[in-house]
């Protein structure tokens, strides 16, 4: 997948494909791009899920434990 974003300086413009879509078909859209707005939801949706943030760093899995719980339930 390739995606660019830039402010081209007049009507033609270049991107380069990388190797891997060589020969495949591919799609272009082109569209206008408000990052202002982009950048207020991601704030806002960011503000909404900050309390369902948690830390897994001092986790660990303990295989056993699990499987004993599965075979303790059924």
């Amino acid at each position: 997948m390739l995606r660019q974003v830039m402010i081209p300086s007049k009507e033609n413009s270049t991107i380069s494909i990388p190797a891997e879509f060589f020969g495949t078909e591919v799609e272009v859209l082109v569209f206008p791009f408000c990052n202002n707005k982009s950048s207020q939801n991601s704030d806002s949706i960011n503000n909404i899920f900050d309390k369902y943030l948690y830390s897994f760093g001092n986790f660990k899995f303990n295989r056993d434990e699990a499987n004993s719980f599965i075979t303790s339930n059924i």
